[in-house]
């Protein structure tokens, strides 16, 4: 499916997640489509995206965003960093942590085709306070999932 996303569906989804990222106030945000046995970031917007949105690739066997993606359920996790189930492989790929994250799927045609994330992240080892989420930015998240997945669905 990433390569059937078009520039002008490309830039409307960009746009979508810059809206996201403006309304809960997050660093990053980053649609994830499943691909063989990996989730690839496809799009996204924020202060890291550039660094590994089509470089990097995470196995859907590990970490939460794969445990998202499978069991359809959503997550918000305020103290990332001491989840065991966190990869912090593209942490490190960026020399950041993740500190909090919400993340939730993306339906396409009926299927999970992927997940939205958004992140608070910091550099990496630094301690001291952090950015949390709220219920609300669930919420947000949810709805802009659902946008997302009704745009998919025309492609």
């Amino acid at each position: 499916m990433p390569d059937e996303i078009d520039d002008t569906t490309r830039a409307l989804l960009q746009e979508v997640l810059k809206r996201l990222c403006g309304i809960i106030q997050c660093e990053d945000s980053t649609l994830w489509i499943a691909e063989g046995a990996f989730l690839m970031p496809v799009i996204g917007v924020g202060i890291h995206s550039e660094r590994f949105i089509g470089k990097y690739s995470h196995p859907l066997d590990e970490g939460i965003i794969s445990m998202v993606h499978a069991s359809g359920q959503p997550f918000c996790e305020n103290n990332i960093r001491t989840n065991p189930h966190h990869s912090a492989r593209l942490d490190q790929q960026l020399g950041v942590q993740t500190d909090a994250m919400v993340a939730t799927t993306v339906v396409s045609k009926g299927e999970i085709v992927g997940i939205l994330t958004c992140v608070h992240t910091s550099p990496a080892g630094e301690t001291g306070t952090t950015l949390s989420f709220q219920a609300a930015d669930m919420g947000e998240l949810e709805f802009t999932a659902a946008l997302t997945s009704r745009v998919l669905d025309s492609i």
